[in-house]
């Protein structure tokens, strides 16, 4: 087993957690299940799941998670009403509408490359989900965080207290914060299984899996990560480097995270963010058909299709037990669903 010492032991890591404003609407802890048909199958370590997917809020995913300190947050600042801007197939735009109502706060949505597409998957929750939906083409995208800042101005004048989260920094690093709270379930599950060494995660190179790995550090626990990146568009320094210490100075931890701490691949994008590549459809189908599992195409699809590969090429030791980060995403099957079903495999 590798010698790690421990800064900080799970009852102060708890600790710390616990005197952040927290309101509790996740369904936690969620399940860690073996995938003994797809290990298998690939002939590869054994491969375990961690189900973000069932957090419960409006399709679950990793997102509830964030939110039961995010809206703990704004509501102990005074906030009653949300501006977010978002992507038109956006997880986040999704569990933020379903969140905000928890709490009976004013939801308003602003959605790039939205205008024409049809009401599917997230865009159709958001709709259920009564958001104040401002649907943008691809030029009026440019403007969107400007459109934010003008219906700010609305919602003050008819007597709200906007956030606009693109203005501040907690939802920048509250992911972290959140997955901090899960590395500590996630390790009272893996001892439970008796796996005490050799775990290697493997999850989007975000915020949730950068948060396990600020766990595993923090309390000495002989963890690594594989984070695969899902867009170009995502500059990791911007993203996660420079934002983690947000977390680490708002729970005042001892060790903080380095870029080398989460190795990230980049080869498994294809054409770009939110079209699946052959290996994505692959793996949505092959967890279907051996474990009765579902991901989504844009974001645990390609963490599973990566996994795949590096087992396949033989890059992962069978020492070694993968933990996989289910993250969620499914309302995304049903966007897809014309190259989903035009598989042959």
């Amino acid at each position: 087993m590798t010698s790690i010492t421990a800064s900080l032991t799970r009852d102060e890591l708890a600790a710390r957690l616990a005197r952040l404003p927290r309101v509790r609407f996740a369904h936690l802890p969620t399940p860690l299940e073996d995938l003994p048909r797809l290990t298998e199958s690939l002939g590869g370590p054994r491969i375990l799941v961690k189900r973000e997917d069932a957090t419960g809020l409006a399709f679950g995913g990793n997102k509830a998670r964030h939110y039961e300190f995010e809206m703990a947050h704004l509501q102990e600042q005074g906030f009653n009403a949300i501006v977010n801007v978002m992507d038109y197939h956006s997880n986040n735009a999704r569990v933020t509408a379903a969140s905000a109502n928890k709490m009976g706060f004013k939801y308003v949505l602003i959605l790039k490359n939205a205008k024409g597409r049809p009401s599917q998957g997230n865009l159709l929750i958001d709709t259920i989900l009564g958001a104040e939906l401002h649907l943008l083409d691809e030029d009026e995208s440019d403007s969107a965080d400007d459109l934010a800042v003008e219906l700010g101005r609305r919602l003050e004048s008819e007597g709200y207290k906007p956030y606009l989260r693109q203005q501040h920094a907690f939802p920048k690093y509250v992911g972290c914060v959140a997955y901090l709270d899960c590395g500590l379930e996630l390790a009272e599950q893996l001892e439970g299984l008796g796996i005490t060494e050799n775990v290697h995660i493997f999850g989007v190179s975000g915020r949730s899996t950068a948060g396990l790995m600020l766990t595993a550090k923090n309390l000495g626990l002989d963890w690594k990560a594989t984070g695969i990146a899902v867009s170009y568009e995502v500059d990791m320094q911007e993203y996660l480097y420079d934002v983690i210490s947000g977390a680490e100075k708002e729970l005042d931890l001892p060790v903080s995270f380095q870029p080398s701490d989460m190795r990230v691949l980049d080869q498994y994008i294809g054409e770009g963010y939110g079209i699946p590549t052959e290996g994505v459809i692959e793996a949505v189908h092959m967890l279907g058909r051996l474990e009765g599992l579902m991901i989504d195409p844009n974001y645990t699809g390609t963490v599973m299709s990566a996994l795949i590969d590096q087992i396949r090429q033989g890059n992962l030791s069978k020492d070694e037990t993968i933990v996989f980060l289910h993250t969620g995403g499914l309302p995304a099957i049903f966007t897809f669903a014309e190259e989903l079903a035009a598989y042959e495999g």
